[in-house]
């Protein structure tokens, strides 16, 4: 079987660990001059200069350098290594993909899915029926990537959310929607930065029939397409 695969670009963490490494160097170079300007505007006020940076102000620049550059290099190795470790990866097939972050690996059949199209940070897929699939995480993928390996793989690509103006805000207590569904949204915003309770909250709405995005930091929210179809006919 024939995959392909999308990473992050291998650069990312080099370029990270080295950012954090020049800013250590640039504090280093001008520790001196920074603690002795902020110890001269302390002492025209009541407060006393604190020990630490009266010494900093008296460190040669070898010093300062050493020290800063030492914490910005190991900085910016932890930050490279949590990068890699942390990073989502996709492997795109024919019939399925599989997305692995952390320690966490998802399998999805192309028969489940009827759209897929990027949504900032996440690859969206959804059902034949326009309700959520799946949300994952692609933060660091390169877009036009993810989006050669699924059209290569003849994915239904989208370039923008085909339900588009299906969405509406929702309001706490709006009408048209029952308590259960209130309650589903208010978890949906309130953990909307906590990866796992997302997950939950989306599948939680997704068994209502609804689909649900944040935009401003408010919700907006659609019916997929049976859960309309089940609500036209119950109006019959």
């Amino acid at each position: 079987m024939t995959t392909t695969a999308v990473r992050q670009h291998p650069a990312l963490p080099v370029l990270l660990g080295l950012g954090v490494l020049a800013i250590g160097l640039v504090l280093g170079w001008f520790a001196a001059p920074l603690a002795g300007g902020l110890a001269g505007l302390i002492e025209v006020s009541p407060l006393p200069v604190p020990r630490p940076l009266q010494l900093v102000e008296t460190l040669p620049l070898g010093w300062t350098l050493g020290i800063l550059g030492g914490l910005g290099l190991l900085g910016g190795a932890f930050l490279a290594l949590m990068a890699v470790a942390e990073a989502p990866q996709l492997t795109v097939a024919d019939d399925h993909l599989e997305h692995r972050q952390e320690e966490r690996e998802v399998w999805i059949e192309r028969s489940d899915v009827g759209a897929a199209f990027r949504d900032a940070r996440y690859l969206v897929l959804l059902r034949p029926d326009g309700g959520l699939r799946a949300r994952l995480d692609a933060d660091t993928l390169p877009s036009a990537r993810v989006r050669a390996a699924l059209e290569q793989h003849r994915w239904p690509w989208r370039d923008a959310d085909p339900y588009e103006e299906r969405f509406e805000r929702w309001l706490d207590g709006r009408p048209g929607f029952t308590a259960v569904e209130n309650e589903a949204l208010r978890r949906r915003l309130e953990e909307r930065k906590d990866a796992t309770a997302l997950r939950k909250a989306d599948e939680d709405l997704a068994a209502l029939g609804l689909v649900a995005r944040v935009r401003d930091d408010r919700i907006q929210v659609r019916r997929a397409a049976s859960a309309d179809e089940g609500a036209r006919g119950t109006d019959r």
